[in-house]
């Protein structure tokens, strides 16, 4: 293990682990998710009433179980230290070429693998970019594909490459190239076989200082819609977090509503979804977004149209610019600018191809209105992250 396991130490750096060996658990972006349930649907397919419900909260809990919600999510809210992994002697890496196989194209992917390019450039290395279209069978010609032009590594965003081009990781493995997966589940679950690391947020972190937020906000008087799919391994560690800290603090008195959305039709069916919900059990006061940011335009609609008052806990970021503007979102944990998880992925498979691979769990900030601040760009929630290149550059001896 190396740096610090509190919410706010910058990374937190696994050693490897192999199926089936078990090891306890500590515990972006809307494309990122969007990404996923993309892929997801593709491989699955080859009203407005007014309830009144009122919700509510009250700001500061009086409630043991309220108070020690509270203090946990505060420990978080706070700017993260970026502290990075132990330097190494990346001389060898000089006129090696990298994939970087996305799961779909977009700006945000786009920035990504920008900052991975500049990254391996400074390096004397050279990147190759796949768009996976979301597709599994596109992603696995993809990574068929690289392994032809002989790359030295690969990494997988957004995709659980094992289990969506399961083939193509066997065969990358065999010609000796190793596979790392990036935000795609959370770091701290076991290597699914053939990945050799996984670099990505804490997800199960996320869920659970969602829960925090919530259960201190209501004063652990919490009647929560959860809102996630199976059709996303980050949307369902994210809630697996939420649920077990809600029961860890709350095991008696609180109650999570899981609401499960179809993958292929939320844009359309998700607000009428959440509305039933919360015209059912008007006792409703807060809708998490385990599904991450993606949702939150239509979950938001939801809770305005039933004139709910119950609070929306978001994931990731994208949600603040529609928090600064007023609507239902009153939190969000907010995942590291895009920059910074492109120079994470050069990091780590540049070190899988020296065979020093490690997993490594970056850090997330929970954000609400006393400290968000009139920006709602990522990188605003992370000061420091604009020194990651330089700072990754001293760790790799070429600064």
């Amino acid at each position: 293990m190396y740096g610090q396991k509190g919410c706010n130490s910058m990374i937190r750096v696994i050693k490897p682990r192999l199926p089936g060996i078990e090891r306890s658990r500590g515990l972006r972006r809307r494309s990122l998710v969007l990404a996923c349930l993309a892929a997801i649907t593709v491989t699955a397919a080859c009203s407005s009433g007014s309830s009144g419900t009122t919700g509510g909260t009250q700001s500061e809990p009086q409630s043991e179980c309220g108070k020690a919600a509270q203090s946990a999510y505060e420990s978080a809210m706070a700017p993260p230290e970026f502290e990075l992994p132990p330097a190494f002697d990346t001389t060898s890496m000089t006129g090696k070429k990298f994939a970087y196989v996305s799961i779909i194209t977009n700006s945000i992917i786009q920035e990504k693998y920008d900052a991975f390019a500049a990254a391996l450039k400074s390096v004397g290395a050279e990147a190759i970019y796949f768009d996976g279209k979301g597709r599994p069978d596109v992603i696995t010609a993809a990574i068929q594909s690289a392994i032809a032009q002989r790359v030295s590594g690969i990494v997988a965003d957004g995709i659980d490459a094992a289990a969506l081009a399961g083939s193509a990781v066997d065969d990358a493995n065999a010609a000796g190239i190793p596979v790392i997966n990036t935000n795609a589940g959370d770091p701290s679950t076991t290597l699914p076989k053939g990945i050799a690391a996984n670099i990505a947020p804490g997800i199960f972190k996320t869920g659970t200082l969602q829960a925090d937020y919530a259960l201190a906000k209501t004063d652990c008087k919490l009647t929560a819609v959860d809102v996630y799919t199976t059709a996303a391994k980050l949307t369902v560690d994210a809630a697996e977090g939420f649920d077990k800290e809600v029961k860890r603090l709350c095991p008696d008195d609180c109650k999570v509503i899981k609401l499960e959305f179809n993958a292929a039709t939320y844009p359309t069916s998700l607000e009428p979804q959440l509305r039933t919900a919360l015209q059912r059990d008007p006792s409703i006061n807060a809708v998490v977004l385990s599904s991450g940011d993606v949702t939150t335009p239509y979950v938001t609609a939801g809770v305005q149209a039933v004139n709910s008052n119950a609070i929306v806990i978001g994931a990731q970021g994208d949600g603040l610019v529609d928090a600064l503007k007023g609507t239902p979102l009153k939190a969000d944990v907010v995942w590291p600018p895009s920059q910074t998880l492109g120079y994470y992925a050069a990091d780590g498979i540049m070190r899988a191809a020296l065979k020093q691979p490690l997993t490594v769990e970056v850090p997330v900030r929970l954000v609400d209105s006393t400290n968000w601040g009139d920006d709602p760009a990522i990188s605003a929630q992370f000061p420091g992250s604009d020194e990651i290149p330089t700072n990754f550059q001293t760790v790799w001896g070429v600064k």
